[in-house]
């Protein structure tokens, strides 16, 4: 995980991101609050922020959050998002996880979405420690484990397969897929593993608006194909479910590690 951080990444996909990803189970929030008794006094880490999915539901019970991404899309798209929520104490920086040493800390709590996958785990961790006050710690916050694969994912998977080829593992991704490791490495102790299911109902928009939102298939990369990608996935997707819709089931998992 010695990559530098790649500008295309998650270009363009930062609108799509904030709309169309997946949502986070709201008693998974819920729960983090209760497990570090947030409160109008503490300050939130948000790492790998992008539009601020986590950012601003924290910013309600904290004093303050740091919200954090190497992408200039996502912080704006951050910005946007807290001026429509009227959410005024969210300190947005474009910086990515190698500059959280230079972050002023304390901070009672560190969150995490999806994020922590594409960082140098044991670096990011060792920098946190020292930012982190005591009886605080590290929430990691992620699709949970046995979310189940629904019908519309493998088609539309084929399709952007066949659109823009197999992908690559890229190089700033972690080949070990759990955090535990990397955890257990470090000095965080982990207390809990819960997972919180919900339910979304996506209609073929809101199908195509999701996988732009992904890396792997971004509009960017598309380029002058968009229009011909967008129409065969409405024809895979109605192929599947000629009413358009699909209830997905999805779980979100909460991993607590407190500072030790």
């Amino acid at each position: 995980m010695s990559e530098p951080y790649d500008p295309d990444l998650f270009r363009g996909a930062a609108e799509y991101y904030a709309r169309f990803r997946p949502p986070y189970a709201p008693e998974a929030i819920d729960h983090v609050i209760a497990a570090f008794d947030l409160g109008g006094g503490d300050r939130v880490l948000d790492l790998g922020c992008g539009p601020g999915t986590l950012t601003i539901p924290f910013s309600a019970v904290a004093a303050e959050v740091v919200a954090m991404d190497p992408d200039p899309g996502m912080i704006a798209e951050g910005r946007r998002q807290a001026l429509a929520a009227g959410v005024a104490n969210i300190d947005w920086r474009n910086a990515g996880s190698r500059e959280v040493g230079a972050v002023e800390g304390p901070f009672k709590l560190v969150v995490m979405g999806q994020s922590f996958h594409w960082m140098d785990r044991d670096q990011v961790l060792g920098d946190l420690h020292g930012l982190v006050e005591d009886g605080g710690g590290i929430a990691a916050i992620a699709p949970g484990e046995r979310r189940p694969q629904e019908a519309w994912e493998g088609e539309a998977a084929r399709v952007v397969k066949r659109y823009l080829g197999e992908q690559p593992w890229h190089p700033q991704r972690n080949r070990e897929p759990r955090h535990e490791p990397a955890l257990e490495r470090s000095r965080f102790a982990i207390t809990s593993y819960v997972e919180f299911r919900s339910r979304l109902t996506r209609d073929v928009a809101s199908i195509i608006g999701c996988l732009y939102s992904n890396s792997s298939s971004t509009r960017r990369r598309l380029a002058g194909r968009k229009e011909d990608f967008e129409a065969d996935i409405r024809e895979a997707m109605l192929r599947l479910n000629p009413t358009g819709l699909f209830h997905e089931t999805l779980e979100t998992g909460v991993l607590i590690a407190m500072k030790r």
